[in-house]
């Protein structure tokens, strides 16, 4: 039998802000990277760990970004997408995507494909996507993504994001 170590966290919870970021700590979220092409053409891209399914039929998902985010303006209704699911050994790539912008395109990792879209080399599956919906809400804004076409590398595992760590999927329970 294999045990885990327990680890004993308590948090002083003194407001809804602390409440949120103590129990989205620990909530593990799949790590995505969104790109697309900005206004001018440029090449623009974000690490999301807020990438969900919206609908089955017709295929969508949804994504959360801040509206002072770089790439915030070139997600337009009608704009083509790329998402990117990352592979446990990109968090390089994860941590590129999420730092400076002006850096975020240097390097091997991407190259622009067939559609001009910049894409993003070894990640664990791509869904290429059209903004059908742009909802604002204060400061933020929530995206909705119909799904136009895909592939997948079944041959690596997925980076997934918990307690603001990098992390790969760990054992099969229940199986």
């Amino acid at each position: 039998m294999k045990f885990r170590p327990v680890v004993e966290r308590i948090v002083n919870i003194v407001t809804p802000r602390d409440a949120f970021l103590a129990a989205f700590s620990l909530h593990p979220a799949g790590v995505a990277v969104v790109t697309a092409l900005g206004p001018e053409g440029n090449p623009v891209g974000f690490t999301a760990t807020s990438l969900a399914s919206f609908s089955a039929e017709p295929p969508r998902a949804t994504v959360n970004i801040a509206q002072h985010a770089s790439s915030y303006p070139a997600l337009v209704v009608g704009a083509l997408v790329l998402v990117h699911f990352l592979a446990e050994d990109q968090v390089d790539v994860a941590r590129i995507m999420a730092g400076d912008n002006a850096h975020r395109f240097d390097g091997d990792h991407w190259s622009t494909d067939d559609l001009g879209l910049p894409r993003l080399h070894g990640v664990r599956a791509t869904l290429v996507t059209r903004v059908v919906s742009v909802t604002e809400f204060g400061e933020n804004a929530s995206i909705i993504l119909e799904i136009a076409d895909g592939s997948t590398a079944t041959d690596c595992a997925p980076l997934v994001y918990v307690e603001r760590r990098f992390h790969a999927v760990g054992d099969i329970l229940g199986g």
